[in-house]
């Protein structure tokens, strides 16, 4: 079977998913790469091939090279890990009988009569939708037959995370005997990402040995907001960091505060390093950890049941280590990949 796939969205999850699958003698994998850095990125036997990058749902020069590209090397299904990819992918394959497989990885509604969804997930031509989570596939089935509907939540290898947790990094300005609290996230625009519960969560904390990172972009309201309340100097902006993760293994929190986010791969990044999480009661984010056990679940929403998590595990280190013990665990035992390999490899030969 030759697959082929579109770059947009391909992370390291999936770059190792296909590394492994291409060993199978049943499979030829090629990889569209817009850059030879992603082209770097290419694991096992995957053959990469050059494009344009995918920057719509529409590119006429994107189109062209991938349906050159399926006849070139006679491509019997392509695999679209985004909206875009996926919407490309089909127009390139129209009158053809390859088969197309999406992915979706969030909670977003679905605008039944936008049309700009038919080019996507709504087309009719599409095979098979890959969910992140069994809430996305609930939600789904309004719309898509279940038949064409599976769910497979992306794995974490603790090898991801070796390098920053053999090379943590700290904020400035944070003492090591404080108690140190995490959250990496792009919530400029975004609100339902709940920078703004954190920080009031922070504020009514009020504790002077807890100092609280914040990595990521972010609006001037949330940035303002915290400069304005208690507690202001320790709170530290770092904005966008490519080193993002190696802060989390010094920390002794990460706090999710989404009022929806499908399944967070920073928790998973936070849970490999060793650092317990508290998680707010949303589908998908609240399956990766197991309450009070491998981290702590609270109502979004809610700044109050933050800070008094938050305060629970600043009183009880006992708890804090051994969630942070069980988190890790949870992640090498729960969300291994050749659990995703496996599902994949089904997938694929089911639509051969």
């Amino acid at each position: 079977m030759n697959i082929l796939v579109t770059h947009k969205a391909v992370d390291v999850a999936t770059y190792k998913m296909l590394g492994e699958l291409s060993k199978n003698e049943s499979y030829t994998i090629y990889l569209t790469v817009p850059s030879a850095s992603e082209a770097a990125k290419v694991e096992g036997k995957c053959i990469p091939l050059p494009i344009s990058p995918i920057t719509s749902k529409f590119s006429w020069k994107v189109i062209k090279t991938l349906r050159r590209y399926v006849k070139q090397y006679d491509i019997d299904l392509i695999f679209s890990p985004s909206t875009s990819g996926l919407s490309n992918a089909l127009i390139a394959t129209i009158g053809t009988s390859v088969k197309n497989v999406g992915y979706r990885g969030t909670q977003a509604k679905v605008k039944k009569l936008d049309p700009t969804y038919y080019m996507g997930i709504l087309n009719p031509r599409v095979d098979h939708i890959v969910c992140e989570t069994a809430d996305i596939q609930e939600y789904l089935t309004r719309y898509i037959d279940k038949d064409k509907l599976s769910v497979s939540v992306k794995p974490f290898d603790i090898d991801w995370v070796a390098d920053a947790c053999a090379n943590p990094k700290q904020a400035e300005g944070v003492p090591d005997n404080a108690f140190k609290c995490i959250y990496i996230g792009t919530t400029k625009g975004r609100p339902f990402k709940g920078l703004t519960y954190l920080i009031k969560a922070f504020q009514i904390l009020n504790a002077p040995e807890a100092h609280l990172v914040v990595i990521g972009d972010y609006d001037n309201s949330d940035y303002e907001l915290a400069q304005q309340g208690v507690g202001a100097e320790r709170i530290h902006f770092l904005w966008n960091r490519e080193d993002a993760i190696s802060f989390l293994p010094k920390q002794d929190l990460f706090i999710l505060p989404a009022l929806r986010d499908a399944s967070p791969r920073v928790v998973r990044e936070a849970m490999a390093c060793g650092v317990p999480c508290i998680v707010t009661d949303i589908p998908g984010a609240r399956d990766l950890i197991v309450d009070n056990e491998s981290g702590i679940l609270v109502p979004s929403g809610s700044a109050e049941k933050i800070a008094e998590a938050m305060r629970s595990l600043m009183d009880d280190r006992t708890k804090l280590q051994k969630l942070a013990k069980a988190s890790r665990e949870r992640i090498i035992n729960e969300f291994s990949v050749e659990a995703y390999v496996s599902y994949f490899d089904k997938l694929f030969a089911s639509l051969s």
